[in-house]
């Protein structure tokens, strides 16, 4: 009669031998049931890119499925695992460009997986830091309203995860996911204005579902996820950059953190993966910005950007600028006053440089100027956890 029944072992009577015997088999049979559920989520992925959810029993953690998935994308084919290692080392290497050769070298130490693990966070400790802050509301909302709809929160955790993965082995230390506090203080600043702050309809009840799932998943990957009551993600993410004893690198599309922009703080703007077609790895295209490239193609450095947005406005947003003014009309304004109160002190002294009707508008701004300016502002003085560590 067989000792094995379903989530039940019989051990009773077994000798050394046969301890020995079940537990490489259990073993095996667990790294290799964790390859077949990674290639079964590839399949389904995408064969019913929108429903492959569905197949699996709603007990199962999509993250786990997520982790599954991105393995067997690092070792797509029967020889690439063969190492003869635990499932866990290769989750753990899946995302280095020299996995294979670091798996050679934990079979030639002879090292568990507690063992190796520990090896690579003293590697990293070692390293110099490296901040990630990722807008996690914003691509939230643009996996949402690209069509993902329930598919979204899922979507950007596993995107998330995989660039976190492939800049980890370009020397990445931490990541922290950004997101909206529960409220809004630039809302309140504009409560009593016509054209109020983020104005916007109330949240679909799907998509707010989709924020706390999103939440969930990247704290289930290990990553730190903070909010602060009263602030944006931007806030958050001005707070690191200002902040962070190391590089910080700003995953989000969002100008606003352009001000933010310096000597050791970048922008990524966006990673677009796409599969290669024999291997089966997926392949990362990087969209950096530099301070030094922002300040080349718009003529405004980074320290003066508020100020450029502070006349422009920002209709995403809902913010009016100076009346009649657009995007070139306040870069010339930055360029040739260096601020608002400069600009605004040469209209009334009747600067010649500045047309009649500008002269105008600009001294009529000047009774919003302090909201406005407090509105494309970002807050750097938030008091961000450090527990960013991966």
């Amino acid at each position: 009669m067989s000792r094995m029944r379903k989530r039940f072992l019989e051990t009773s009577g077994l000798t050394m031998e046969q301890c020995q015997s079940f537990a490489e088999g259990l073993a095996i049979q667990q790294r290799d049931v964790m390859f077949q559920i990674g290639d079964l989520y590839r399949y389904a992925e995408a064969k019913w890119s929108d429903t492959h959810q569905q197949i699996w029993p709603e007990w199962v953690s999509p993250g786990m499925l997520q982790r599954a998935g991105g393995v067997c994308r690092a070792y797509p084919k029967e020889p690439d695992r063969q190492h003869d290692v635990t499932y866990s080392q290769f989750m753990q290497n899946a995302g280095r460009h020299d996995r294979h050769e670091r798996l050679e070298a934990i079979i030639d130490k002879g090292q568990t997986s507690d063992e190796s693990r520990a090896s690579d966070q003293q590697e990293r400790t070692e390293r110099p830091r490296w901040l990630l802050a990722v807008d996690v509301n914003y691509f939230l909302h643009r996996f949402w309203f690209s069509g993902a709809g329930v598919e979204a929160a899922v979507g950007v955790a596993t995107w998330i995860q995989r660039t976190a993965d492939r800049l980890k082995a370009k020397g990445l230390t931490d990541v922290a996911c950004c997101f909206d506090g529960p409220n809004n203080f630039r809302k309140l600043l504009t409560k009593d204005w016509e054209d109020k702050y983020k104005d916007r309809p109330k949240k679909d009840v799907e998509l707010v579902q989709q924020l706390q799932l999103v939440y969930e998943l990247l704290e289930g990957h290990g990553f730190a996820c903070i909010s602060q009551d009263g602030f944006e993600a931007d806030d958050v993410m001005a707070s690191y950059a200002k902040q962070f004893d190391g590089r910080v690198t700003l995953l989000s599309q969002d100008k606003d953190v352009r001000q933010c922009l310096s000597d050791r703080c970048n922008i990524l703007l966006d990673v677009e993966w796409t599969e290669e077609e024999t291997s089966g790895e997926m392949m990362a295209e990087y969209k950096w910005l530099s301070a030094k490239a922002h300040t080349e193609a718009t003529g405004i450095p980074p320290d003066n950007w508020a100020e450029f947005q502070c006349i422009m406005g920002d209709t995403v947003d809902g913010v009016k600028g100076v009346l009649g003014v657009g995007e070139k009309g306040a870069a010339d304004l930055v360029k040739m006053f260096g601020s608002v109160e400069a600009a605004i002190q040469a209209a009334k002294d009747d600067d010649e440089r500045i047309k009649a009707k500008k002269r105008e508008a600009l001294i009529e701004f000047q009774v919003k100027l302090e909201v406005t300016r407090q509105l494309v502002t970002l807050r750097n003085d938030l008091a961000v956890p450090s527990n960013t560590r991966i």
